[in-house]
């Protein structure tokens, strides 16, 4: 018995696209868990702005992003000491003014938190070769979802195009 509309190879087509989803889903995983745990080397900053002019470093409701967030592979970013040098001593900025984005080397200050010139202590980690390799690998497969509705289109046209081909030629015209 002959069946009409046989799709011949296109199911294997589609599990390998299935796979290859899945690959590249735990490629993204596996990359970020491990960006943060290669090679990470703990680094300090002491009185960052000491000598600076006043309102390079300050903690408001705009975030401040430290002078070392674009070491490689950045990470881990600890607030150590906090000094308003508006003050002829340097008086101490509770913790609980402001508040720090450990990834991204951000400060921001609280509600009706405004210093503009701060002295900044604090520690971060960094990565070597290895990390900023990752990294980068990261970063490039960020693009594949942007080009996915692409892929996705594409694959949509060749299943189509394969049903064409497969079942046209089966049918036959009848009657004349």
């Amino acid at each position: 018995m002959k069946k009409k509309g046989q799709l011949g190879n296109l199911q294997g087509i589609i599990f390998v696209l299935i796979i290859v989803g899945i690959l590249l889903g735990a490629g993204f995983f596996i990359f970020d868990a491990f960006q943060d745990q290669v090679d990470n080397t703990a680094n300090t900053e002491t009185f960052e702005n000491s000598s600076a002019t006043v309102g390079s470093v300050h903690i408001n409701g705009t975030p401040y992003t430290v002078a070392n967030e674009g070491a490689t592979c950045f990470n881990s970013l600890v607030v150590t000491q906090a000094l308003n040098r508006s003050a002829s001593t340097g008086v101490l900025i509770g913790s609980g003014n402001y508040t720090v984005d450990a990834g991204l080397g951000t400060i921001t200050g609280g509600i009706d938190v405004n210093y503009t010139n701060v002295s900044l202590s604090y520690t971060y980690q960094t990565g070597t070769t290895g990390c900023k390799g990752i990294e980068l690998t990261s970063t490039a497969m960020l693009t594949i979802p942007e080009l996915l509705g692409l892929i996705i289109l594409i694959a949509i046209i060749g299943v189509i195009l394969a049903v064409i081909f497969n079942v046209i030629p089966g049918a036959k015209v009848s009657g004349a």
